[in-house]
């Protein structure tokens, strides 16, 4: 039984993966998106970044998160970068000449207070989120050739942080050698979809990192576990963010510590669950195992046999 639960935990993952038609439709429209956003004299450049780029999107619920370093100063005001932003994309496709329907353009919609979204069918949908070069000026400022510089970014509580495009890639590729890492990550960020938890997934990511670098993967069934269970001991606390460019910022999984306190019974159910469905495990209990497994990812995790 023990290697029909691996089995059945590690195709859960698989069949999270997006599919290889998706990612080239939303790698197209993200070309097109971008060719019509840099025709904007508003728009430095475009970054893409989570978990598209990192490796561990999640098939119908990851979007392809991309950096749009604007020009200037930032402003204090998230919203007015959204507003230069939005500015950005009808200047830019009106400028290509190409039909801006067909860029989906004017079909993008502000998300979460912190960026634009531009959905497409048969793809996985892009997310904009402004940002600013950290020492601000002309283009190519703050980035050697061939570096990248750090920018400012929103997070979760809609304040500016700095964030080094690029480094939670390099951190993965280094540590994550046989894709148990990127495979955590996956079903962590499954979880909060499917249970309609607010937890940022920058956190969750983090929170994974965290555990690796402590202690090498064992097994996704125990790794799961215990995530939900440290999370549940410490609580949803500012961590450090590992990939910083000061190497002092924190990554806050909500807006606030009473956002966060109100997640923290989703995180100690997970836990509790997945602990149940260790102890099932251990007693030769496929239907439990399973019962368990669906209550934390939902019915498509795939039966688990004798």
């Amino acid at each position: 039984m023990p290697d029909d639960v691996a089995e059945a935990t590690r195709s859960y993952g698989d069949a999270l993966t997006p599919s290889s038609i998706v990612v080239d439709e939303t790698k197209l429209l993200r070309s097109h998106v971008g060719k019509a956003l840099l025709h904007s004299p508003r728009v430095r450049r475009m970054l893409d970044t989570g978990s598209f780029a990192h490796g561990t999107a999640v098939a119908g619920r990851s979007r392809l998160d991309c950096l749009v370093v604007l020009e200037g100063p930032r402003p204090r005001s998230l919203a007015k970068a959204l507003d230069t932003l939005r500015a950005a994309l009808v200047e830019g496709a009106g400028s290509t000449g190409a039909p801006a329907s067909a860029l989906g353009v004017f079909a993008s919609r502000p998300e979460n207070g912190d960026s634009l979204v531009i959905d497409r069918p048969g793809t996985a949908g892009l997310r904009l989120i402004p940002s600013y070069g950290a020492t601000g000026g002309g283009a190519g400022a703050g980035a050697s050739a061939g570096e990248v510089e750090t920018v400012w970014v929103p997070d979760a509580a809609h304040h500016w942080a700095p964030h080094l495009p690029g480094s939670r890639e390099l951190l993965l590729s280094r540590i994550d050698d046989d894709g148990a890492l990127r495979a955590l990550i996956r079903l962590l960020i499954a979880w909060k979809h499917e249970q309609g938890v607010g937890i940022s997934s920058y956190y969750l990511e983090t929170i994974a990192l965290r555990q690796a670098l402590q202690q090498r993967s064992f097994s996704l069934l125990w790794d799961v576990c215990w995530v939900w269970e440290r999370l549940a001991n410490d609580g949803l606390v500012p961590l450090p963010d590992l990939t910083s460019p000061t190497g002092t910022q924190r990554v806050l999984p909500k807006a606030s510590l009473g956002r966060s306190i109100e997640e923290q019974f989703a995180v100690e159910r997970a836990a509790s669950t997945a602990r149940a469905a260790i102890n099932a495990y251990m007693d030769g209990d496929t239907e439990q195992v399973a019962r368990c497994l669906r209550a934390l990812f939902g019915p498509g995790f795939p039966a688990v046999t004798d």
